[in-house]
Formats: structure tokens, C-alpha cells, sequence
């Protein structure tokens, strides 16, 4: 058998009919010291490629694309050499002459660089949020990013569990980590911290500013009440003004954020989440993710639950401007598992969730396996729409928000009629005999 390797997708972008990938492969992975190495991959919008560039050979680990102008893609990583164990790099890659230039680097040689995220700032700027191990643990710092694209240290050594952003005012930066948030002024001199009550919050949650004088946090609560993804607007008083819960009525064995997160939002307010989902079972041994779509009052506009068909693990998502957003990550090879063998993954959505609007760089050959509903919402007619299944032989149950059953049909081939079911959020549940292949959610007008 090959050593075991993990191909990733780590971002994408996408300037008018052309999407920027990075793809990476990390092998050795036996300890954290893991060797990788990058390429930037270009693919027309129906996901044809244009071309494939290696990214400085050996040891690369590009995760983040800063921006593209003209031929210039930016870019930040990490780079290995026999002296280092790891350094942050700002670089910018000529994709006509192919050469590759490191803007500005900071050495970590003790420790290995494992996270990168972006987060933009006040008055334009831009700033990094780098994770290194520590010792047995993880230790995280905030860098911006100058106008020599130099990396200027901001906050030094905060618990690898905050998410950075910034606050309620726009006047500033605030930490949070679990219920603690400290806030900054725009020197990030200390100002004041803030406990919230009654609400927890888990690892990998993202913070965003959202409308006026709120935050939009995407986070994980397995030991919440509502087990699940929630998103959660919090106001300047860090109380909570409204969360839903992303869950299938099926609950699953795990909930797992995306390691660069989950959430993005547009400018006119549109938000988009992802996260995924894993179940053991007599029938399956697979994860499964969700695509979201939420209003600026949180009200779902669409959703689908995809997967099923193997383990998936989501690395992040992008909303674009043209509407629709991509999820990409890493996809199990079939006969093996986690941390075995893993190729790169992505799918895109229209701006109402339509598949299957693909993007896939690696060229499968078999139909994407996923089931959605249609319109949604809708009024007295659902529609199901099926890739890589029999619908003929699929039957579905229309489950509501309390999990009792109202609705049982064979034979997904044409719509079913349910007139007498009043407004409101469904869930519904597609089996092939006794075999579980699809959840989603369903609002009925």
C-alpha cells in the first residue's frame, strides 16, 4: 500500500468565469511534522481546468488565497526546510511566468504552523490568524498584514480556541472563546470583557460582524440543548437575539465544524453555512454535510444535506458575489479511511442551493449522490430531485419539527401532493428499504 496522504482543497476563489484553487497533499502523518507540498489549480466555471502549478516543490503548505490581480495570485502559508520546521510566508505566485516570490516570512522552527485564516479589518486592513503547536499543545497569534505585505505582530499568544473579528461598533476588535469576550480598541489597547450567560459555545466557531451592532457566530454545540450547528446574532450587550439550530432530525453520532470555517456573508447580507456530520450504522459508516443559505434574520431560504455516500471532511466555504457559494475539503478514496487516502473535493450551489452545479477537480466519473427538494419553500407540491440514485426505488418520510411521522411514500419518480399540512419547517427522510440515504429540510408556505 502507498504511505498515506491527504489531497485537500484549503481555498478557492473565483474573479468572473474563472475559480483559483489550492490544492494540497500532506503525507507523513505520524506526528504533527507532517510533510506537504501545494499546487494552484484553475478550472473554468463548469469546472473544466485551465492548468495546474506547483507552488515551490517540496514542503508547501499554502492554505489561504489573500487576492488575485491580473496574473499575480497572493498567497499565505507555510513553508519546511531542513533548518525549520515551519514559517509563515506571504508569497505571490506569476501564473505567465510561472515564478513564485515570498513577500515577507516569520520562523516558527521549533513548531509546525497548522492553521492559517484571513480576517479583514478596519480602514482596509487585513490581518492573519496563525495556529502553531506548542509543546503538547497549540498556541495562536494575530498578525496584520501591511502595506509591504509585511507581518506585524497585533495580539501575542491568545488561546487557540478564539475567533477573531471585528466588534459590535466597527470601532474595534473583539476575542471571543467560549463565553468570554474581550474587546480592543482599533491599537488593540485592552478596553473592557464581557461573560455571556446561558449560552456555550464550542471549538472552530467563526465570528462575523452583521448589520447593525450585531455578530454573526457560527459554532458547534454538541453539549448544548440544541445539539447541533447554530448560527447566533448577539448584540453589543452579548446577549443572544436569535440562533437556528442545523441539524438532520436524525441526530448524528458527530458534529464537526470546518477547519477554516464555516460560515461566509455577502454584502448584501447573505449568509452561507457548512459543517458536517458523521453516523455509524449497521448500513453506513459516512459522513454527510449540510449547504445553507440564511436570510439577515436568520430565516432558512434553502438547504441541502448532501454526502452519505463516504466520509467527508469540509475545510471551508465560499460565498461569491455573482450569488451561490462552493464547499470544498477532502473526500475518503473508496476501501480506505480518514487519514489513509483522501482526494480534493468541492461543489458549488446556486444562489437558491440548485445542484448539481458542480466544481470538481478531480474529475469523477460517477454522479454526484445527493437528494434535495424542490420548491422549497413551496406550497401544496414537493418535487425530489435525485442524483446517483434509483428514484423509483426510494421512499420518504415526511417527519416535523417534534419527529413525529406524517407522511410515508414510495417511488420518488413524480411529486406528492400534501395539502393538508400546514405552514411551517419539515424534514423528510429518503431510505432505499431500510437503508438511510438522504435527510433534508423542506418549508411549506
Amino acid at each position: 500500500m502507498e504511505s498515506p496522504e491527504i489531497d485537500l482543497i484549503s481555498d478557492v476563489v473565483q474573479i468572473s468565469d474563472t475559480f483559483y484553487f489550492i490544492q494540497n497533499r500532506i503525507t507523513n502523518l505520524g506526528n504533527s511534522d507532517f510533510d506537504s507540498f501545494a499546487d494552484l489549480i484553475i478550472t473554468e466555471d463548469d469546472g473544466s481546468i485551465i492548468g495546474i502549478y506547483n507552488l515551490n516543490g517540496f514542503r508547501t503548505y499554502y492554505q489561504r488565497i489573500l487576492k488575485v490581480v491580473g496574473d499575480e495570485i497572493y498567497l499565505a502559508g507555510a513553508i519546511k526546510t531542513d533548518s525549520c520546521k515551519s514559517s509563515l510566508v506571504i508569497s505571490t505566485f506569476n501564473i505567465k511566468t510561472q515564478a513564485l516570490k515570498h513577500l515577507s516570512s516569520l520562523d516558527f522552527c521549533e513548531n509546525v504552523i497548522e492553521k492559517i485564516k484571513i480576517v479583514n479589518g478596519l480602514d482596509g486592513k487585513t490581518f492573519i490568524e496563525e495556529i502553531h503547536t506548542k509543546g503538547q499543545g497549540f498556541a495562536q497569534h494575530i498578525y496584520e498584514i501591511d502595506s509591504t505585505y509585511a507581518l506585524k505582530l497585533a495580539i501575542d499568544s491568545i488561546l487557540f480556541s478564539n475567533s477573531f473579528s471585528v466588534d459590535f461598533s466597527r470601532t474595534g476588535y473583539v476575542i471571543s472563546s467560549n463565553k468570554l469576550f474581550m474587546f480592543y480598541d482599533p491599537d488593540f489597547n485592552f478596553r473592557k470583557q464581557i461573560f455571556m450567560n446561558g449560552e456555550t459555545s464550542e471549538l472552530y466557531e467563526t465570528t462575523k460582524p452583521f448589520r447593525q451592532n450585531l455578530l454573526l457566530i457560527e459554532t458547534d454545540t454538541q453539549s448544548d440543548p440544541d445539539n447541533g450547528v447554530q448560527l447566533r446574532l448577539i448584540d453589543s450587550t452579548i446577549s443572544l437575539r436569535k440562533k437556528v439550530v442545523i441539524l438532520p432530525p436524525k441526530e448524528p453520532d458527530f458534529v464537526t465544524m470546518p477547519y477554516f470555517g464555516g460560515l461566509d456573508i455577502q454584502s448584501n447580507n447573505e449568509v452561507w453555512a457548512t459543517g458536517y456530520f458523521e453516523t455509524n450504522s449497521p448500513y453506513f459508516d459516512t459522513s454527510f454535510y449540510f449547504i445553507t443559505r440564511v436570510d439577515s434574520n436568520l430565516n432558512v431560504i434553502c438547504q441541502h444535506f448532501l454526502g452519505f455516500d463516504n466520509k467527508y471532511r469540509i475545510f471551508g466555504l465560499r460565498a461569491f458575489e455573482s450569488g451561490g457559494a462552493i464547499v470544498f475539503g477532502s473526500r475518503v478514496r473508496d476501501g480506505l479511511s480518514i487519514n489513509e487516502g483522501e482526494d480534493i473535493f468541492a461543489i458549488r450551489v446556486g444562489e437558491n442551493c440548485e445542484l448539481p452545479a458542480t466544481v470538481s477537480t478531480s474529475g469523477p466519473t460517477e454522479p454526484l449522490l445527493s437528494i434535495s427538494a424542490y420548491p422549497n419553500p413551496g406550497l401544496n407540491d414537493l418535487t425530489f430531485s435525485v442524483n446517483g440514485f434509483d428514484s423509483s426505488a426510494l421512499r420518504v418520510e415526511l417527519i416535523d419539527e417534534s419527529g413525529h411521522l406524517l407522511f410515508s411514500k414510495k417511488d420518488l419518480t413524480n411529486s406528492i401532493r400534501v395539502p393538508e399540512l400546514p405552514a411551517g419547517q419539515y424534514f423528510y427522510r429518503i431510505l432505499k428499504g431500510e437503508r438511510l440515504m438522504g435527510i433534508g429540510s423542506w418549508v411549506k408556505q
